[in-house]
């Protein structure tokens, strides 16, 4: 009986583990995807794309930044919780990142919400 109970909670620790890594790279995959559609922007302005080009990169962006929020707040609660539970110290500094990167990516939504209302008072 109780080896069987030591079976349930290394799983539920591998199971942890395994979320974790998801949200890690998932949370990896969304920055690096942001950052290339950042510098799209920034150099499609600069060779005079089209406007409704412009406004789908913005939009593109924001569904990102949405996601990057979700998913950095997911991870930033799992890993507190695992920081508690494990009393392990081994995730403190993606701890750190991933609220930079919350913090970050809600300045970034609004800032391209902003971005898309000047843009359509300027064109009507």
């Amino acid at each position: 009986m109780d080896n069987n109970l030591e079976d349930k909670k290394v799983k539920f620790h591998y199971d942890k583990q395994f979320t974790i890594r998801f949200l890690d790279r998932s949370i990896r995959f969304l920055t690096y995807s942001l950052l290339a559609l950042i510098t799209l922007y920034i150099f499609s302005d600069s060779q005079n794309f089209l406007d409704e080009s412009l406004f789908l990169i913005l939009h593109v962006m924001i569904g990102l930044c949405i996601l990057l929020v979700l998913f950095s707040f997911t991870a930033v609660l799992f890993k507190l919780f695992y920081m508690a539970k494990y009393k392990e110290k081994k995730h403190l500094f993606s701890l750190i990142a991933n609220i930079i990167l919350l913090f970050f990516s809600l300045f970034a939504a609004v800032f391209f919400s902003i971005l898309i209302v000047a843009a359509k008072g300027n064109l009507n």
